[in-house]
């Protein structure tokens, strides 16, 4: 468990990290250190699972035109061998995630109000649990 949501009815529910969200924080906000063309522009820890938008600015393997899902492959599996690790629980994580390509500002702005606002319909969420 990553987190609590709290503040159910108010107009701001939020997330209320655990410790292992806490962890979960902190390696995403080292993926840039690591990914340096890489840039967070928003995320949500939820309760058992995480949503994101990278920003990929280039090529983090500096070769010529690689697909950029193999930029986020490697971030992303980076990102969950750290907190895997951390967290000392083998599995932790599915071993897939469901990525997107963000391709005009419209969606852009869709997706980015679904995870600000995703704690406020937790009890809507397919993974959703109590």
């Amino acid at each position: 468990m990553l987190g609590a949501v709290v503040g159910a009815g108010s107009s701001r529910p939020h997330v209320h990290l655990l410790n292992d969200g806490k962890i979960v924080d902190k390696w995403i906000r080292e993926m840039p250190k690591k990914y340096p063309l890489i840039r967070m522009d928003n995320y949500v820890i939820m309760p058992n699972h995480v949503h994101m938008i990278l920003f990929i600015s280039g090529n983090i393997h500096g070769r010529d035109n690689p697909a950029p899902t193999s930029d986020i492959r490697s971030a992303i599996g980076y990102w969950k061998y750290q907190t895997t690790k951390e967290i000392n629980i083998p599995g932790f994580w599915q071993r897939s995630y469901h990525d997107h390509i963000i391709r005009n500002e419209t969606e852009y702005q869709r997706i980015w109000q679904y995870i600000d606002e995703n704690p406020a319909r937790w009890t809507e969420d397919c993974y959703y649990t109590k």
